[in-house]
């Protein structure tokens, strides 16, 4: 942004002319005390501080204008490219939701305005909602039973918001609050502070979901620029739970603007809401939207726009209704999704299906429909896929590059591919946290270990040999060559494990890449690949290279010291901090950090004792089936079995922590003081406020990134010297190079297990943007998620495909 742009330059310009003007003003006193000065030049003297002072003054009035103006444009920049953003994935939202023509069923609303509300009252259209609220954005909740179109209305009404959206206006938002941070308040040095908050969620949901900057994102969430349209209040709490719901109201009655409460929409099942009314939580000085069910008459119409006019099976049903008003099909088709679900199962070949009159309660009418809702929404995608590849005319569709599925798959997939808050889970939750944990160490040595046994002897010839040796052993070299490729494991279970949500390809939001921009795209790709992983490997070896220069051996031992607290406290802390985790989440994981790494106190002083491998080997395995059982139980996460290990190695190395221990003694030093931290700063709630300040503070200093990890990895190979000599800094950066360009494998190595075991596809994101034309998945807040939880509750219910049942 212009703001960022202009501010480093107007640092320094008043910087300068500070020193400017104090030395201008020194050099004027000094010179009027001077003896022989004529009285004329006395005024020319002493006016030379006020001239630097003017030129200063119009300088930074000068800047200050210049980077408003930047700011205020780059602000509009970034406003209607958020606007272009939103709606290209909204409008294709409501086509997925209501079908081509975006037939929506106009439905009755009773509307209630509440603490001040101006909202006309009493029961209305859902179309003459969408006008008036157009008009004048206010806050609405909407809330009617499961299936009722809430979340029809919510993108409807974000349509068209940016319709009638002026240039400068705010722009509507869809997001699920159930992603909401929960706010609270921290302890810090005896004070209690605010954390998190609804705002700062907004903020990094712009940042992730659409792409905008974040200093932009801070501006237009404070200029109250965007207009929040909240889905899922119900989903948040478990049953009988109402605590995170309670604390998003009492957050959203916060959110004010210049002239009150500011704008937003709220969607919630109608029970939900009246519950968490009892509990004395609502929305304040919102209109409530209660949508009524669809009608004999409305669902006719829908019929009708939805066939064109043309004869089909479902002309009958507003008779149906009508005729059983007190029956299972009035009962479930007043529900806008199970009617578009029967239009989509009978609405084509009724052959083979039973009569809607056939079926005694609404239970078995849904199960009858839910069930057939993935072979018909697959059908008629594969029928579009073909249609699309004989097309003539030339038109490139969403279908033009997709293949055709077999239902029984797709019913599969969807249902190993789904998580418990109804997202997409991950592909190292789908085959498990175990599996991909083996699988990603043991793919690591087996690919680390041949380029190991080649490459070090073919860059021995590259160097004095002199400069060869290992000074603790070779097989100490390998031993940290393994321990580094067991973290890199490690570290690629936790992000394969992410619970983070599952992003929509650029083929999702219909602007697929051109053939160029693709191979441009995997050339870079490669590239920052490339230079991730020969850069810090060189910078190694050059800091090792350092060691036989003649300073090298004038360095006290409390230099080195320094080095390895510096080294052994900056690696861990990098990783916390560009990794999603947290140390502890609740009571019991927090006191597991402080009571892990006393086990492991005890289990290092046990391994002194053992004098046999025997002993040694059973003594490990207790440690580790410790280790195992522990995290099991929910009594320890990773981090707090790191510090365990760590302890336990320590210990039973005999390890000093000494001023004179150099820099073995200095590095335990640094690990455990970013421990330390850590347990303070990255619990469930700080991580987040501590990560956002590290990322502000990184913003800042961005242009030195380069430059200090060089130098963070340059001390690094310096400091190994002392430990395993030249060669074994070599072997070591070898590993790191190696594990930086096998990521990619590692996890299409996972894909393809995941596949095997029947859980996935082969190409999962072409599937997920398959499923998401089709009808079966939907987008919110930039991922994905299933169309209707139930659903995915019926998925989850039945694990085989009706088909084969």
């Amino acid at each position: 942004m212009g703001a960022r742009q202009v501010r480093g330059p107007a640092r320094w310009l008043f910087l300068g002319g500070a020193a400017t003007l104090a030395v201008s003003g020194a050099w004027a006193v000094w010179a009027v005390r001077r003896d022989g000065m004529q009285p004329q030049d006395v005024a020319g003297v002493l006016g030379l501080p006020l001239g630097v002072l003017g030129l200063l003054v119009g300088a930074a009035i000068s800047l200050s204008a210049l980077r408003l103006q930047r700011a205020s444009d780059g602000l509009a920049v970034a406003l209607d490219r958020l606007a272009g953003s939103v709606e290209d994935v909204e409008v294709a939202e409501r086509t997925h939701m209501l079908g081509t023509g975006a037939h929506l069923i106009d439905l009755h609303v009773d509307v209630s305005p509440r603490g001040g509300g101006t909202a006309p009252r009493g029961r209305q259209r859902l179309s003459d909602i969408a006008r008036w609220y157009c008009d004048a954005p206010d806050r609405l909740v909407v809330t009617g039973p499961p299936g009722a179109g809430k979340t029809v209305l919510a993108v409807h009404l974000v349509v068209r918001l940016l319709e009638a959206r002026a240039d400068g206006s705010p722009v509507p938002v869809r997001l699920s609050i159930r992603d909401l941070t929960p706010a609270g308040r921290r302890r810090w040095w005896g004070l209690r502070r605010a954390r998190g908050g609804f705002e700062q969620w907004l903020v990094s949901s712009l940042v992730k979901a659409y792409d905008v900057d974040g200093v932009a994102a801070v501006e237009l969430v404070a200029r109250r620029l965007v207009i929040p349209v909240l889905d899922g209040l119900d989903e948040m709490d478990t049953e009988g739970d109402s605590e995170r719901a309670e604390q998003a109201l009492s957050e959203l009655n916060g959110y004010q603007g210049l002239g009150g409460s500011a704008p937003l929409v709220l969607t919630c099942r109608e029970e939900r809401y009246a519950e968490l009314g009892v509990r004395q939580a609502w929305l304040r000085e919102a209109t409530v939207l209660r949508l009524a069910g669809v009608d004999a008459d409305q669902a006719g119409a829908y019929v009708e726009l939805r066939s064109d006019g043309r004869p089909s099976p479902m002309d009958t049903v507003a008779d149906v209704m009508r005729g059983s008003a007190a029956g299972p099909v009035a009962g479930l088709l007043s529900s806008p999704f199970y009617l578009g679900l029967a239009f989509a199962v009978y609405g084509g070949s009724p052959h083979g299906l039973r009569p809607l009159t056939d079926f005694r309660t609404e239970d078995e009418l849904r199960e009858y429909l839910l069930a057939r809702c993935v072979p018909t929404a697959t059908a008629a995608a594969n029928a579009a896929v073909r249609q699309a590849r004989v097309s003539i005319a030339g038109t490139v569709s969403v279908w033009s590059r997709q293949r055709e599925y077999e239902a029984g798959a797709v019913h599969r997939w969807l249902r190993g591919m789904s998580e418990p808050e109804g997202g997409i889970a991950s592909v190292g939750e789908v085959v498990g946290m175990w599996i991909t944990l083996i699988l990603s160490v043991a793919t690591g040595f087996a690919l680390v270990a041949p380029v190991l046994l080649v490459v070090p002897d073919v860059l021995a010839g590259c160097f004095p040999g002199d400069w060869w040796e290992h000074r603790s052993g070779l097989g100490m070299s390998w031993v940290w060559a393994g321990l580094l490729t067991l973290g890199a494991g490690v570290g690629w279970m936790m992000a394969l494990c992410d619970r983070g949500p599952s992003r929509p390809s650029e083929r999702t939001r219909q602007c697929p890449a051109r053939v160029g921009e693709r191979i441009v795209g995997s050339f870079r790709r490669a590239c920052r690949t490339g230079y991730g992983a020969l850069v810090p490997a060189a910078a190694m070896v050059l800091g090792a290279s350092l060691a036989y220069s003649d300073w090298y051996g004038d360095v006290p031992l409390q230099g080195w010291y320094v080095l390895g607290a510096v080294i052994g406290g900056t690696l861990p802390t990098a990783f916390a901090l560009g990794e999603d985790f947290v140390a502890h989440t609740d009571r019991r994981e927090r006191e597991g950090c402080v009571v892990v790494p006393a086990l492991g106190c005890l289990a290092g002083l046990v391994l002194t004792q053992a004098d046999s491998p025997a002993a040694v080997s059973i003594c490990w395995a207790v440690v580790a089936g410790t280790g195992i059982l522990l995290r099991h139980l929910g009594l320890a996460r990773g981090y707090a079995l790191a510090g365990g290990a760590f302890t336990c190695l320590f210990v039973a190395d005999g390890g000093s922590l000494r001023p004179d221990g150099g820099l073995t003694a200095g590095a335990p030093v640094g690990f455990v003081a970013a421990y330390v931290l850590g347990y303070f700063l990255l619990g469930s709630d700080r991580a987040e406020d501590t990560r956002d300040a590290a990322r502000r503070v990184g913003q800042r200093v961005e242009w030195l990134h380069p430059f200090g990890n060089f130098l963070v990895l340059t001390l690094a190979g310096l400091g190994g010297v002392a430990e395993l000599g030249f060669a074994g800094v070599v072997l070591v950066a070898t590993t790191f190079a190696t594990l930086r360009l096998i990521g990619p494998f590692i996890h299409a190595l996972l894909t393809l297990t995941a596949h095997l075991l029947g859980r996935t596809p082969l190409t999962p994101d072409t599937f997920l943007a398959w499923a998401y034309h089709a009808g079966l998945l939907r987008i919110v807040g930039g991922a994905y998620q299933f169309r209707h939880s139930e659903l995915q509750e019926w998925l989850d219910r039945n694990p085989v495909p009706p088909a084969n049942r």
